[in-house]
């Protein structure tokens, strides 16, 4: 099974190496993202705001806001550049590899110009299957987590109009 892998890697070319090398980080920054999404979702389930007044509450809730669920944010573009930039890794791969196809088709020697055909389509497929294979999930799961961002601030929203209820409430209760 190893040498299986290991001539895919070598048929794939530096190409797959760089697709590699996306993957692992458009995967890994997707998980801590996810990571960090759940510890703030489970951070702001178990958090109660508390103020003397209404500017007071408002500014606990911004804080929150701009402190946990922003980090989670700023990591949106980047994961969305990542994925994007995985089948364009694996069209250029394409083309790398069609190259080597026609220059083994213009190749007039008396070796067999077949195997670097062969050896060509072998990495322009290559590549192209494994920027999509990586390209088409993160698409998926970086949709998902857009909603479950979307879902972290309707939770904060309703925190922070709780709050403001109970706030008035108790400032307009009698002493």
């Amino acid at each position: 099974m190893f040498n299986e892998f290991q001539q895919v890697l070598d048929q794939g070319g530096p190409i797959l190496w760089a697709l590699i090398l996306i993957g692992i980080g458009l995967y890994t920054i997707l998980a801590s993202t996810w990571l960090g999404l759940w510890k703030v979702k489970s951070e702001l389930a178990r958090h109660h705001f508390f103020g003397q007044g209404k500017r007071q509450l408002t500014s606990q809730f911004a804080v929150f806001e701009l402190d946990r669920l922003a980090w989670v944010e700023r990591r949106i573009p980047f994961i969305g550049v990542l994925a994007g930039a995985a089948p364009l890794t694996g069209l250029l791969g394409t083309v790398s590899g069609m190259l080597v196809t026609f220059s083994g088709l213009a190749t007039s020697s008396s070796a067999t110009p077949i195997d670097k055909i062969s050896m060509g389509i072998s990495e322009a497929l290559i590549t192209t299957q494994a920027g999509l294979l990586l390209a088409i999930p993160a698409a998926f799961l970086l949709a998902i987590l857009r909603s479950q961002i979307k879902n972290a601030h309707a939770m904060l929203q309703q925190k922070f109009h709780e709050a403001m209820v109970s706030h008035t409430e108790l400032s307009d209760s009698p002493a």
